[in-house]
């Protein structure tokens, strides 16, 4: 079996994005839980400010030769897209902000754990369905 190299190299450059938009969103999620006191609130936040980001810098970098300009359209397929990644990342980042011994309540860890996560489904989702070229919405 051979590894397409192209698709890992956007994988790769996926990745790399998300730990920048990891420490983008773990920051935001430590601000306003400590603004908020209400950690669901601050979780939905920062998650959707994470995909923002995630949108622009993706869309600008490891897509860049797919991706059209940029757009409220396309930030809406992108944010679509990546609603399965961002739940199972704000899931996994609660359950382990509330439960598990060694992140409960840190923000830093649990976030981490959500975008480890999150990170597989919201690559299928953005490079098979959003930066595609076959995409209306690109």
């Amino acid at each position: 079996m051979r590894l397409d190299t192209a698709f890992l190299v956007k994988f790769l450059q996926f990745g790399c994005i998300g730990g920048v938009v990891f420490l983008f969103d773990a920051s935001c999620f430590w601000l306003l839980i400590r603004l908020t006191g209400w950690p669901t609130l601050a979780r939905v936040i920062s998650v959707a400010l994470a995909i923002a980001l995630s949108w622009a810098l993706n869309r600008s970098l490891t897509f860049r030769d797919r991706a059209g300009g940029a757009s409220w359209r396309g930030l809406f397929t992108f944010a679509l897209s990546q609603l399965p990644g961002a739940g199972i990342n704000a899931l996994a980042s609660m359950l382990a902000f509330t439960s598990l011994p060694l992140t409960h309540n840190n923000a830093w860890l649990s976030a981490g754990v959500g975008a480890c996560a999150g990170l597989v489904a919201n690559f299928i989702m953005a490079n098979f369905f959003v930066f595609n070229k076959k995409s209306p919405t690109r």
